[in-house]
Formats: C-alpha cells, sequence, structure tokens
C-alpha cells in the first residue's frame, strides 16, 4: 500500500477548504519567529531541538534550512510554503519523545489547520551522526495519535522517553 505523505494531504484538504485569516502577510514572514519555537533547555534531545528547530525555519520562512533536518528529498520548499500558510508553529510545544537505536519519534502540542486540530507526529532516523527528520504524520485526535505512537513502539520497543509526560 502507497503511504499517502502528510504534506500531499494538508495540500489537498487545503485545496478543498475555503479559509480566511489563515495566511500569513509578507510582514509576519519577515518577522523572527515567537521564542516558543526555540529551545529553553539547554539539555533536552537533540531529536527535540532538530524538530523544533524545523518548526522554527518553516515558521521563519526559511525553508532551504528546513529541508536540510529532513532526509534526502523528503521535503519540496513549495509543500514548507503552503504548510506554513495553513499552520501556525511560532507556539508550538513538544508533549513527548522517544529516542530509540536508530529511530525517534516526537509529537507536538495541538495545532489549528484548514481539516481542523491535530497534532504533528515527526519521525527521525538516525544518519550517521545526525538525527534527521524522515516522515511526518498528521494525527487528527487521540485514537490516532495513540496508534502512532504505539506504532513506534513496535518498531524501537526499548526506546527512551526523552520529554513529555511519563
Amino acid at each position: 500500500m502507497k503511504k499517502i505523505r502528510l504534506f500531499t494531504n494538508v495540500f489537498i484538504v487545503a485545496a478543498m477548504v475555503v479559509f480566511t485569516g489563515c495566511t500569513k502577510t509578507e510582514d509576519e514572514e519577515q518577522q523572527a519567529p515567537a521564542p516558543a519555537a526555540q529551545s529553553t533547555d539547554s539539555t533536552e534531545h537533540e531529536v527535540v531541538t532538530i524538530v523544533r528547530e524545523f518548526l522554527k525555519a518553516i515558521d521563519g520562512g526559511d525553508y532551504d534550512h528546513a529541508i536540510g533536518l529532513g532526509t534526502p528529498n523528503e521535503f519540496r520548499r513549495e509543500g514548507l510554503v503552503e504548510v506554513n500558510e495553513a499552520f501556525d508553529f511560532a507556539n508550538i510545544g513538544i508533549t513527548e519523545a522517544f529516542v530509540g537505536d536508530k529511530n525517534a519519534a516526537v509529537l507536538i502540542n495541538s495545532v489549528s489547520g484548514p481539516s481542523g486540530t491535530g497534532q504533528f507526529g515527526y519521525s527521525l532516523v538516525k544518519s550517521g551522526n545526525p538525527w534527521l527528520i524522515r516522515d511526518v504524520d498528521w494525527l487528527p485526535d487521540n485514537e490516532a495519535v495513540e496508534k502512532w505512537l504505539t506504532g513506534f513502539k513496535g518498531v524501537e520497543p526499548n526506546a527512551k522517553h526523552v520529554a513529555g509526560r511519563n
């Protein structure tokens, strides 16, 4: 079964749903992102820092940097621009993060978008020294979040909890 990527789904929904007030103005895009997207804890795990950096880059319009934080050919500039227009990543927090030997999972708090409110789950893979974002999933409800986390724990049963609630 061919996996449908999050960004493709968001674009289809965004194209079908007419919404107002969700796009950023040029002035907002040129402003520095809100500090909430930045790490305040110098001891946080690298995967949490990478996801924060990715969101900060998208929110600030630094799409080349965001693309560089992903696995090769995972993200396209056009897709990131559309996601930036549809979602406000300025005040995102990390709710859960798990790290295994070769894979990690990072879940952000709820965000509103064109298809409703949900969470994004970021799957990371260890690629040499750095961790890279391998995939992003839209998780529209608690059931989807639990299924996503259970799937990750099936791949990395000994993963350590590094952020969020225990």
